[in-house]
């Protein structure tokens, strides 16, 4: 995986802002599904396929450096810090029927996460893409 500098050090030229976490999230594996909130400031959630594997990330972000934790880094160590606390934050399944199993009877109705359109058509989303059943 590349580091922190080697994703933004171009970013940093003319001095200090980075605001872009898409280049972290792509290194972190390949993406089958991605929904960003459509907000200035909310949350993104992922399902990753690495190695047989299937990952679920959920972060929120923000839209100032008050708010944002990439936003309120001031060096490239804190974007490490933030870039590898993400990656270990990814649930990781062992297989595809391990991963359909947690998003089919997980209880997202008590996670806040549920109370979000853009949340629930992730999880339509996953469950087709796993071969569950699609519920809206």
């Amino acid at each position: 995986m590349k580091t922190a500098k080697e994703l933004y050090e171009k970013d940093t030229e003319w001095g200090f802002y980075i605001s872009n976490y898409q280049p972290m999230l792509e290194e972190f594996g390949n993406i089958l599904i991605q929904v960003d909130q459509a907000d200035y400031q909310g949350d993104s959630w992922l399902l990753y396929k690495n190695d047989g594997k299937y990952g679920y990330l959920c972060f929120g972000w923000g839209s100032c450096s008050g708010c944002d934790a990439l936003q309120a880094c001031s060096s490239m160590s804190q974007v490490q810090e933030l870039m590898d606390d993400l990656y270990n934050s990814i649930a990781w399944f062992e297989s595809k029927e391990d991963a359909l199993n947690y998003f089919t009877s997980h209880d997202f109705e008590a996670d806040y996460s549920w109370y979000y359109d853009d949340f629930k058509n992730f999880l339509s989303e996953v469950i087709n893409l796993l071969g569950g059943r699609k519920d809206n």
